[in-house]
């Protein structure tokens, strides 16, 4: 993986500062998994671009099944700028179809295009409303004869560029807009097929973009919503642990420290990412790369998915039903966490051991929440209490394979209201 950091021309003790810097910021955030390679600068004269390889490449987990995937990662300011330049570093073809949403092709979707053009790419652009089949099957008939796909927005459309590329066999690049969930740089798409949303396979992007000049004028929900689909971990890895005691299923403990640490990582910026600066919205933003690269090592969302994302898919099963919104997917899944934390805490004794997690526990989690503006309510989000109830008791029946907690103890109403009593919602 190479990880864009910086652009100009450096001078050697710059450079020898800069390498300190980065060595001692990515080693704590990716500690202890990321070995680090032999650095070496590899200098683009016409951009001056600087890059810098700072994952090892012949890294595997403790169980020794997994190995670092070959994607290129770019976060910085001004990146945008630099797209062609990156198209022909990875050598993608001559066209492609920038696929976007009415919002986003305004952000980024228009400049990537003109600039594509500019450089001789043939660029045709597929508008999408919705991570449903019907945009995957639309994107897939208007893109037939593009070398690559370039999604440019947040979780829907870079969900509906994922499948879409995967069905057509292309490579792809994912410019995300957005910080809300850690879906940009994993192998998995939430798609809505017959009007339930299905958690489905793909391949990696070649490249996964983060333009830090448009990051920084998100709106503040988005990180609010980041933060909340990264709190998923508490819950999701003791989800996975009950899973592996009870059911034999496979489990990798570097990778579920990998997971933690991702949170760990927003955990301890949280004043910076709450004041938004730059350092701790890049914080934030890496955090959810990690994240996202965790279930891409796995093979699927095993590690940062559980039960708290089967309540948020059963709610969303709901909304499509009755054609409404209920939130934002990573403000559903910080609630949903909050729930299944107090549920675990309640009827799982391997859960996380107060003294030493302090910072994983129900009433812990909400206060990290609240304190990135996160909401913390099911009726802040639309969502009623007999709703939030009726999720609670159907989530374990939405999708049966992923043994969590709701599996291993049924909940029923009783449960649901205690849960809920508890948490003061």
């Amino acid at each position: 993986m190479l990880i864009y950091v910086c652009r100009g021309i450096l001078g050697p003790f710059a450079i020898l500062d800069l390498f300190v810097k980065i060595i001692c910021a990515f080693t704590s955030h990716f500690k202890p998994l990321i070995g680090l390679n032999k650095h070496y600068l590899s200098v683009l004269s016409e951009t001056e671009m600087i890059f810098l390889s700072l994952l090892d490449r012949s890294w595997t987990c403790s169980c020794g099944k997994h190995s670092m995937p070959k994607v290129e990662i770019i976060v910085d300011s001004g990146v945008l700028q630099r797209i062609s330049d990156l198209v022909n570093k990875l050598d993608l073809g001559g066209s492609c179809a920038i696929v976007d949403d009415v919002n986003t092709r305004k952000v980024a979707g228009l400049e990537i295009m003109n600039l594509l053009r500019s450089n001789d790419c043939g660029v045709s652009e597929v508008v999408v409303n919705n991570p449903d089949e019907a945009n995957v099957s639309k994107v897939v008939a208007a893109t037939q004869d593009k070398d690559f796909l370039i999604g440019v927005g947040g979780t829907s459309v870079l969900d509906v560029t994922k499948l879409a590329a995967y069905r057509k066999g292309s490579r792809y690049i994912l410019f995300s807009t957005g910080m809300a969930n850690d879906g940009m740089s994993s192998k998995t798409c939430s798609i809505i097929v017959g009007g339930k949303k299905e958690t489905i396979p793909v391949n990696l992007a070649d490249a996964v973009i983060v333009d830090m000049t448009i990051i920084s004028r998100a709106p503040s929900w988005m990180i609010a919503a980041g933060c909340g689909d990264l709190a998923a971990d508490v819950t999701a890895i003791k989800d996975w642990q009950l899973g592996r005691d009870d059911k034999k299923e496979p489990y990798c403990d570097s990778l579920a420290d990998w997971e933690m640490s991702a949170l760990d990582s927003v955990m301890n910026n949280l004043e910076q990412i709450r004041s938004r600066t730059e350092n701790g919205t890049k914080s934030l933003v890496w955090a959810l790369i990690k994240k996202g690269l965790g279930m891409s090592i796995w093979g699927s969302s095993r590690p940062a998915s559980g039960s708290e994302h089967l309540w948020s898919h059963w709610l969303d099963h709901y909304a499509e039903e009755h054609r409404t919104k209920l939130g934002q997917h990573g403000e559903q899944v910080g609630i949903g966490t909050l729930l299944m934390a107090n549920y675990h805490q309640l009827h799982n004794p391997n859960w996380w051991n107060a003294e030493e997690h302090p910072n994983y526990q129900a009433e812990s989690i909400m206060s990290f929440l609240r304190e990135v503006g996160a909401y913390t309510n099911p009726t802040e989000i639309g969502v009623s209490r007999e709703l939030s109830i009726q999720a609670f008791l159907g989530a374990w029946q939405y999708r049966k394979t992923r043994y969590t907690i709701l599996h291993k103890r049924h909940p029923d109403a009783s449960d649901a209201e205690k849960t809920m009593n508890e948490l003061r919602m």
